[in-house]
């Protein structure tokens, strides 16, 4: 990637102070998140205890008993019924 510096053109960023500054703060965000990640795996943007229900009808979680949920809108996958799958190819010889 291109760099303009005070009039330069450089093909990377120069080391500065700066950019060093970005890669220490970078590397101590990743260890602060990974370690936080192991204590507490069920963390969300919403805070620990918050419950995500990924329901149809919100998280309410009322009404009354529900029947099965439907089956799938279109066939996923298969050949079609026609049998098994595509023939082998023929035998390599001489």
């Amino acid at each position: 990637m291109v760099y303009v510096s005070g009039g330069q053109v450089y093909d990377s960023r120069p080391w500065s102070l700066g950019s060093i500054q970005e890669i220490f703060w970078g590397f101590l965000n990743f260890i602060v998140l990974f370690f936080k990640t192991l204590v507490s795996p069920n963390l969300t943007s919403k805070g620990a205890n918050s419950a995500s229900t990924y329901r149809a009808g919100g998280s309410s979680g009322g009404g009354g008993p529900r029947g099965p949920p439907p089956g799938p809108k279109k066939r996923m996958g298969g050949f079609g019924g026609r049998g098994g799958g595509p023939s082998a190819p023929p035998m390599a010889g001489g």
